[in-house]
């Protein structure tokens, strides 16, 4: 099985309500999809989202990632020695971690549908219905406890704030929040790396006893010696997210124990291979596994969330499709308030439609 034609394009899907983040606001999604043709007439889809904050990726360099270097490398070999194509898409180009997922993922779409089997099967899981959280934009305190109750009402039972205002009202965030939900409700905090090691403590003590769930990277990416302080001394668990990319920013974490939990992401780690590799020492260092997303489109949404599964990840932050307003794709993973119904057709299970952009091969 030989890669016979490839198409790389470029979409805008608009999202329901605004996105904020102490590092971002967003109002749309920029996805870049890869379709994969072989020779025998399969065809294969993945994709990727920008994140230029986190990852240093924009949508010119996914795309010229995939153009000139990943893909071009994939038409040179045999698809069928997949061990070899998931190591030419590694050795590409360096860094680049979401063009490779887009890649990677449109890869195992292939492999899967040339078994007839689903993604979730093909890769050892079973269907079966997992509970995500949703997101709680950073905002004052008011408007950020309206938007919990909200979600509650729409039947979400893990909520994640969005904390790292810069203005010292984090904690009065929470405790406004906290005061209101029922007390089943989960509650996540994410500063995105906004707070100090000062901060994070003083925060994790003034919130101890409201029963938080974990902090999510409260200091800065490079910090790790600092994320080991908090972690150390934090009576909420701590988990490290954009501090994780790779299989060296990983074993950095678990070495120093840095962390309680670790949040995977497609495209931080490059994809479906190096997430299940990293999956597998996190879980055997014992260390919880979270699972989590940008804000991406339905396929790579999907693809996180069949790893998630396959994995039996702790957490699950992935209610990133479910704010797009207008998906532009088919199938893909089904939400009902917070619990998430995986595809079983053949492969990733999904179908782009409304495509835009120019392709190139």
């Amino acid at each position: 099985m030989r890669l016979d034609h490839y198409a790389v394009t470029r979409t805008l899907l608009p999202l329901s309500v605004p996105f904020h983040t102490a590092l971002r606001s967003v109002t749309t999604v920029e996805e870049i999809r890869v379709t994969l043709t072989t020779d025998t007439g399969l065809q294969g889809i993945g994709s990727a989202a920008p994140t230029a904050a986190i990852t240093g990726e924009t949508e010119a360099s996914i795309a010229a990632a995939l153009q000139h270097h990943i893909l071009p490398a994939l038409s040179t070999i045999d698809l069928d020695d997949a061990p070899m194509a998931m190591s030419l898409i590694r050795r590409a180009i360096v860094g680049n971690f979401s063009a490779k997922a887009a890649a990677d993922i449109a890869l195992h779409d292939l492999y899967a549908k040339s078994r007839q089997e689903s993604l979730t099967t093909y890769l050892g899981g079973r269907p079966r219905t997992l509970w995500t959280d949703a997101t709680v934009s950073l905002s004052d305190a008011s408007t950020m406890r309206n938007q919990a109750l909200s979600l509650v009402g729409q039947g979400f039972r893990h909520l994640k704030l969005k904390l790292g205002g810069r203005d010292g009202h984090d904690v009065e965030r929470v405790v406004s929040i906290r005061q209101e939900l029922p007390d089943d409700v989960q509650i996540w905090l994410d500063p995105n790396q906004a707070w100090s090691v000062r901060e994070s403590l003083a925060a994790c003590e003034a919130l101890g006893r409201l029963d938080i769930v974990f902090v999510e990277q409260p200091v800065a990416a490079h910090d790790v010696k600092g994320l080991q302080q908090v972690t150390m001394h934090s009576p909420i668990p701590i988990a490290a997210d954009e501090s994780v990319f790779g299989l060296d920013n990983l074993l950095a974490i678990l070495d120093l124990r840095a962390a309680d939990i670790i949040n995977v992401k497609l495209m931080k780690c490059g994809g479906l291979a190096m997430a299940r590799t990293m999956a597998e020492i996190i879980q055997s260092a014992g260390v919880k596994l979270m699972v989590g997303s940008m804000m991406e489109g339905m396929a790579s949404v999907t693809a996180a969330a069949i790893f998630a599964g396959v994995f039996d990840a702790a957490y699950l932050d992935l209610d990133a499709a479910y704010f797009l307003s207008n998906p532009k794709a088919v199938g893909g993973l089904q939400y009902a308030g917070g619990a998430v119904t995986l595809p079983r057709s053949a492969g990733l299970g999904v179908g782009f439609v409304e495509e835009e952009g120019a392709a190139d091969d």
